[in-house]
């Protein structure tokens, strides 16, 4: 009998430290779009997506009998190990084997106040929260992608003439991360200026690596007026390639749309978080493998990480295999766009329905 979801989130910390709470209510807002309680210093991450994918915290005391029943809920389960291991810990280890463990540095211990303590190595402790959110949701992606798949690439497409600054800015809140990873892969980027070798053959480039990125479009005011920021956007678009729009747009009125921004994520950062860029475009790529990866045997699906525009129907419907369904986020797409856009789907010749990602399930 098949699970009913195919990956899930255990959490083991050590509930005597309250401070432990912020690390559980972040993987909650990670993973289930959960952040519900006031004052909370997640709060800034309230409005993240819910990915359909459980966390759930055992009790402490579980017997050697029943340290198997958190893990018989999903077909993969990732568990976060927040603080020093324990006997609860390590056992859950061996159940789900060392990949899927994602181990956690707990909070730095309190001083009397009088000087600033030694914050120890690794990340900045009111970062440590997301850091950890974040490295299990890599690690949640990597065990759905299986064997062939590699770490997520984050391609930054930016104008140089106003989103400079911005992708270089970025660049330096995924090196933190990178550092903060304890070595493991992740949080990998790919920027023109540090990764495309002259000669390069940019559309290449980007087709070899789209099952395992994602597009950033900074949408700067000089974005789509740039001929090789709208090519990198309708090659990922066509491709099936994620795509995450930074709206960091100044002007109060702005002109029509030349690209298929309507049907993106779109992430705004009024407050400079960076952070928030990261974990939205995290969250698209999981939710997307997520749904591929409980697709029932012998149903053909592309899924589309976000509703659907031309150019990723035209990509699904006239490949060289039919497809039964094409799947995007929801909500549904009106009756009328359905019947315009049938044509499209049609083209390789076979019947193929667009619904949601909850039509689907």
């Amino acid at each position: 009998m098949p699970f009913a979801t195919p990956v899930q989130i255990v959490v083991c910390r050590d509930t005597s430290d309250w401070r432990t709470d912020e690390h559980v209510e972040m993987l909650g807002v990670a993973f289930e779009g959960s952040a519900k309680v006031p004052g909370s210093p997640n709060a800034y991450l309230a409005d993240a997506v819910g990915l359909g994918i459980r966390v759930l915290e055992p009790a402490e005391d579980l017997t050697d009998s029943e340290i198997r029943a958190p893990v018989r809920g999903a077909r993969e389960t990732v568990v976060a190990v927040v603080g020093a291991p324990s006997a609860q810990s390590k056992a859950l280890g061996n159940e789900v084997g060392p990949d899927n463990i994602v181990p956690v540095d707990g909070p730095q211990p309190v001083g009397d106040g009088s000087v600033l303590g030694d914050k120890g190595p690794g990340e900045e402790p009111a970062f440590a929260p997301v850091v950890a959110a974040l490295r299990a949701m890599e690690c949640a992606r990597r065990v759905l992608a299986g064997k062939g798949g590699g770490s997520l690439k984050l391609f930054i497409s930016h104008a140089k003439t106003d989103g400079l600054a911005m992708a270089r800015s970025l660049i330096g809140i995924l090196r933190q991360l990178q550092d903060a990873n304890c070595g493991a892969p992740g949080f990998e980027y790919f920027y023109d200026a540090e990764h495309i070798e002259p000669g390069s053959v940019w559309r290449e480039v980007l087709e070899a690596n789209a099952s395992e990125a994602v597009l950033i479009a900074l949408r700067t005011g000089a974005y789509e007026s740039g001929y090789w920021c709208r090519r990198e956007f309708l090659l990922a678009e066509s491709n099936g390639m994620p795509i995450l729009a930074v709206d960091l747009r100044n002007g109060q009125f702005n002109d029509s749309a030349l690209l298929p921004f309507e049907v993106m994520p779109c992430v705004r950062v009024h407050d400079g978080n960076l952070i928030r860029v990261v974990l939205r475009a995290m969250a698209v790529r999981l939710r997307a493998l997520r749904v591929q990866s409980a697709v029932k045997p012998g149903l053909k699906v592309k899924v589309l990480p976000h509703r659907p525009s031309v150019y990723s129907m035209a990509a699904a419907g006239t490949g060289s295999v039919g497809f039964d369904r094409v799947a995007h986020p929801g909500p549904k797409v009106p009756g009328v766009y359905e019947k315009a856009v049938d044509p499209i789907l049609s083209a390789g010749g076979s019947p193929t329905k667009l619904v949601t990602f909850d039509e689907l399930e």
